[in-house]
């Protein structure tokens, strides 16, 4: 490969060469037949200095299938200088002939070479056909790769909404429709594949065209999402799962205040092997910041984390630390705060199974609520400047115990928070898809063994944000928060669970599933609420981050100190009592 790259270039500097000094000759022949001594000198700066000019621009380091309009840049950035010299060395007629002979004639050449290099790439019949969803980036992206011959597809054309673009002709492939007109398209043209690469687009726009290209019996990929491919730069598509079936919100993270709060800085995760704790501390390594703590009880995920952060090639470093540890622990969290003086903590350790939680109300609250005063109390002894706690929907008018201990865990925040010392915010969203535990993997497990799906409730609705773009907004909620607040994150139009069940079979099901209803479960409600009735949203300078004014708590301090006395000798009622002192909203689910 590297050989082959030198003879490219040196067949290119040959060719160059040929070309000015064929130029040259033309010029002289054209204007003065004889090649007197300022000639001569002239001979010298429109033939090699132009190639010199050529390398110092990076002329011959592009690729002859980039873009026309990079190639005719650099020649000009070359051409200009060579003209205005020659000029003032000679004559105005003699260097505008040379040197329009000479750089068309480079520009013509290179232009012939991308034609055929296309032609011959858009005769490779014995590749599977493609249509792609979307002349926008993404798009052209992948018809640019098709141009250059390393996309394992012939394109046939683009589908796009954009009415400016109808019938137009993009980077060589014709736009045959829109959205609305895809089977039409599909059944026409008959491509093996739909090929979806969009930035953005609704659920509706997304299941229609699956839909559109299972009747037309092509395979159906999609292009990954910004936050999939974590900056780089490759845009080959993968088979379409669950999640795409949601549809895809653009968000752009502005990274100015990000860097702004994380650069340079040590920074404490717990609850990193989660879902939301590894995708935080995933991203955080994009941010510059100084170190990274993992903590989590879970030693197998933790294990895990800290060899993909680090490429596997080592288990830890002084820049990723894996720590083992319970909240539960006092003591071990105040050495652990002690030893590293974190700057930053995002609390994301949490029981988080309703279900279950309702089963063991003891160790919901004890690992949530206790676990996160342990935290909270040890952050501000040692003066941590900030503590971000990831908190949920289901916190609001909770019906269940792990949503009610959260509730306490976020009036814990704001009761502990101090101007100047420690500030602490929270952060509520909803559900993230895909996570561990959650119901879109099982409803999948379901359909692959042909089993029935199992759905608790015909009319159960509930939010949903992908894993990364939730954390995205996470940090940009922690940039906005001053302290003491409860930060609210648009999760956008709920999702009503037995239709996209039903979805799910539509698309991935081979006939053998359907859908059964088995009644809600204990501490379930139908709906999620982001917000409590007598709370107030305060918009923020992002429009996907909101600020919760709440109501006035219970929560004091000499109660939650005899409550945490109390505890290791109460029973489930008494329990159920103090949940409900502190959260007067709670109203407990009948089922045990």
């Amino acid at each position: 490969m590297l050989n082959n790259r030198y003879v490219r270039k040196t067949l290119l500097v040959i060719i160059d060469l040929t070309i000015f000094i064929l130029s040259v000759l033309l010029t002289n022949w054209i204007l003065d037949p004889f090649l007197k001594p300022d000639h001569f000198f002239n001979f010298i700066l429109a033939v090699f200095v132009p190639v010199l000019g050529f390398f110092l621009v990076g002329f011959y380091r592009l690729h002859l299938s980039n873009s026309t309009f990079e190639v005719f840049k650099r020649a000009m950035w070359v051409a200009v200088p060579v003209f205005l010299v020659i000029w003032l060395t000679d004559s105005f007629r003699w260097s505008f002939v040379n040197t329009a002979f000479s750089f068309s004639a480079i520009l013509i050449v290179r232009g012939f070479y991308r034609m055929f290099y296309e032609l011959r790439n858009k005769s490779r019949e014995k590749l599977p056909t493609a249509v792609i969803l979307g002349a926008g980036e993404l798009g052209c992206a992948m018809a640019r790769l098709g141009s250059k011959g390393i996309f394992d597809h012939k394109i046939l054309g683009f589908v796009d909404d954009d009415p400016a673009l109808q019938k137009e002709i993009i980077l060589g492939y014709k736009v045959l429709g829109t959205t609305n007109d895809l089977s039409d398209v599909l059944n026409r043209v008959k491509p093996e594949t739909l090929i979806i690469a969009v930035t953005s687009i609704s659920s509706e726009k997304i299941q229609s065209a699956v839909k559109a290209a299972k009747d037309a019996g092509c395979r159906i990929k999609i292009v990954p999402n910004l936050f999939e491919r974590k900056g780089r730069a490759d845009v080959s598509p993968r088979d379409i799962n669950f999640a795409d079936l949601l549809g895809r919100k653009l968000i752009e993270v502005d990274r100015e205040p990000l860097l702004k709060m994380l650069a340079g800085k040590t920074v404490l995760v717990t609850g990193a092997g989660g879902s939301i704790g590894s995708e935080i501390s995933s991203q955080l390594l994009d941010y510059e910041i100084k170190k990274l703590i993992l903590l989590d009880i879970d030693e197998t995920e933790l294990h895990d984390l800290s060899l993909r952060l680090l490429d596997y090639k080592k288990e830890w470093s002084d820049d990723v630390v894996p720590i083992v540890c319970d909240l539960k622990n006092r003591n071990k969290v105040e050495q652990i705060i002690r030893q590293y003086h974190p700057d930053i903590i995002f609390h994301a350790a949490a029981y988080k199974h309703v279900p279950l939680m309702q089963l063991y109300p003891e160790e919901a609250i004890s690992n949530n609520i206790i676990g996160s005063y342990n935290l909270f109390k040890s952050a501000k002894d040692n003066a941590v400047p900030k503590v971000v706690v990831i908190s949920t929907d289901k916190a609001v008018n909770p019906t269940n115990i792990m949503g009610t201990t959260k509730r306490v865990v976020e009036m814990l925040a704001a009761a502990i928070n101090t101007e100047h010392v420690t500030e602490f915010c929270c952060v509520r969203f909803g559900n993230v898809i895909g996570s561990r535990g959650s119901m879109f993997p099982l409803f999948m497990d379901q359909i692959k063994a042909g089993k029935p799906i199992t759905v608790t409730h015909e009319n159960v609705i509930r939010y949903f944000m992908a894993i990364p773009e939730a954390v995205s907004l996470v940090f940009r909620a922690a940039t906005l928060a001053k302290g003491g607040e409860v930060m609210v994150l648009d999760m956008g139009q709920p999702v009503r669970i037995y239709d996209f069940a039903q979805k799910l079979i539509d698309v991935f099901g081979d006939g053998r599933s359907s859908i059964t209803i088995t009644g809600l479960r204990p501490g379930e409600k139908l709906y999620e609420e982001l917000l409590a009735n007598d709370d107030l949203t305060v918009p923020t300078d992002d429009k996907l981050v909101f600020k919760a004014k709440l109501s006035e708590t219970n929560l004091k301090e000499e109660d939650f100190m005899e409550f945490m006395h109390k505890f290791p000798e109460m029973d489930r009622d008494e329990m159920i009592r103090w949940l409900k002192f502190f959260v007067p909203e709670y109203q407990p689910s009948t089922k045990k």
